[in-house]
């Protein structure tokens, strides 16, 4: 949790982790769907949900307005992206495994310390939360 302090802002301690937990209900709750579908399907599924989450953060930096920070989520927007294509292109949870853990590691480096990005305080805990419980669930399942 240290590591991840530099987002824990007006919310809290408390606040950020009952946000953590909530992202990770939501993970379990996306969940449902996957499940009921066919692998392919599944994996199509997830690979969109993660090219949507990565562009997320555009909406975020074009309220934000900076400059550098429009490059550095451009980027991290461009690498989503393109693990989600890969992801989907060959069938491989492991690469959409990777991008959902790695999208929550993303997440984790907005912050006083990090990415500068104006986001809502709740957003990065919520969505590694979330992040975390779709990338395990796709390299146990799959």
């Amino acid at each position: 949790m240290a590591a991840l302090s530099g987002v824990v802002t007006e919310g809290g301690r408390r606040g950020w982790i009952a946000v953590l937990a909530g992202g990770f209900i939501t993970g379990g709750a996306t969940l449902i769907v996957p499940a009921l579908l066919s692998r392919s399907d599944a994996l199509g599924f997830l690979a969109i949900l993660l090219g949507a989450i990565g562009a997320v953060y555009l909406g975020f930096v074009l309220a934000d307005g900076r400059a550098r920070e429009f490059r550095i989520e451009s980027a991290g927007i461009l690498l989503f992206g393109v693990l989600a294509t890969i992801g989907l292109t060959l069938a491989a949870p492991a690469v959409l495994a990777a991008g959902y853990l790695g999208h929550g590691l993303w997440d984790s480096l907005h912050g006083r310390r990090g990415i500068h990005t104006r986001i809502p305080w709740w957003y990065a805990p919520w969505c590694i939360g979330f992040d975390v419980v779709v990338g395990v669930y796709l390299l146990v399942a799959f």
